[in-house]
């Protein structure tokens, strides 16, 4: 008998035992849960504010943008006259020339990227009543068509150029029609090149393979010009519009102090000019950045020219635009 109870009363504590090892092994687990649940929700958290500052992760590491750089984005629009508005919603300008300038505050550099304007992306719209109305995909240089042609349309054209680097910040812009660089030529003296193309029958004046200097609308014919010449794609004639950015470059560049144009030069300038900054910030950033050592040579978007239903058509090839994006404007990070 009194074996029995001992044997009933071992059983009860074994039981007991194991239903307290149960349990604990229970809450073990249920602890468990709650720290990889409080741990996921922190890594959840952590990437959520990581994006929030603008982070970006490519293939499991973290990019942060950069936030040493000014950016600066040179709009030539496809226009002789100047810049008024046209008084709706939409007009009749295309961003002809797209060129933006990164200001390195680290390095002191300055990096130009040359952006064609046949880019196939997504651009913004705008409603009658110049509110966002979504996206369409078409040629970058029609998202200036949207817009009053001043300010609205330069920034919907930063828009787009924002979303086609994917996101980068665009910092100001200057917008000018094509009419202002005879101008602009004329007032450094002219600019000397090396002919690339044949005008013959357009401008004769300007032999294939011969030096020239340019002068008013020589210099418009040569950065303009496309139609009738044996290449007239677009990336043909960026390579022109580079030769002769970096040969004024070199102009402004030798004539130092010289270079102090008139006021009523300025003034007749500044009807062919719309931009964020008012004269004196440009003028401020002129100055900032003046000693900044420029790049040898402008930056493009790798891509790929096709022959669309009605004009060329250039589809960026994305991997590489990627790459440039990254090298351009962010830093990797640990997670």
């Amino acid at each position: 008998m009194k074996k029995s109870r001992l044997r009933k009363a071992a059983v009860l504590i074994l039981l007991f035992a194991c239903f307290l090892g149960a349990f604990s092994a229970i809450g073990l687990w249920e602890n468990h849960q709650r720290e990889q649940a409080v741990a996921s929700q922190a890594q959840i958290d952590d990437a959520a504010r990581r994006r929030r500052e603008g982070w970006i992760e490519v293939d499991g590491q973290w990019y942060a943008p950069r936030t040493d750089l000014e950016t600066l984005l040179v709009i030539g629009v496809d226009k002789m006259e100047p810049l008024v508005s046209s008084g709706s919603y939409n007009n009749d300008g295309q961003a002809d020339f797209l060129l933006l300038t990164i200001f390195d505050k680290t390095a002191k550099t300055t990096t130009i990227l040359h952006i064609n304007r046949d880019t196939m992306t997504d651009i913004p719209i705008l409603g009658v009543t110049g509110e966002p109305a979504g996206t369409i995909f078409a040629q970058l240089a029609l998202a200036h068509t949207y817009g009053d042609g001043l300010e609205d349309s330069c920034e919907n054209t930063a828009d787009a150029v924002s979303m086609l680097l994917g996101g980068v910040k665009i910092d100001h812009y200057v917008g000018m029609t094509m009419g202002a660089v005879p101008l602009l030529n004329d007032m450094v003296g002219g600019v000397t090149v090396t002919v690339l193309d044949d005008f013959s029958g357009i401008d004769d004046s300007l032999v294939e393979g011969e030096t020239v200097t340019l002068q008013g609308e020589q210099a418009l014919h040569y950065v303009r010009i496309r139609r009738g010449l044996e290449d007239s794609t677009n990336l043909n004639r960026m390579e022109r519009q580079q030769q002769y950015l970096n040969a004024l470059t070199g102009q402004i560049e030798s004539l130092g102090d010289g270079f102090s144009p008139s006021f009523s030069e300025l003034d007749q300038l500044s009807q062919y000019i719309v931009s964020d900054c008012s004269v004196q910030q440009l003028n401020d950033l002129t100055r900032r950045y003046a000693g900044y050592e420029m790049a040898e040579e402008m930056l493009d978007i790798k891509g790929e020219a096709r022959q669309g239903t009605e004009f060329v058509e250039y589809y960026p090839d994305e991997e590489a635009l990627q790459e440039q994006v990254l090298s351009l404007f962010y830093v990797p990070k640990e997670a």
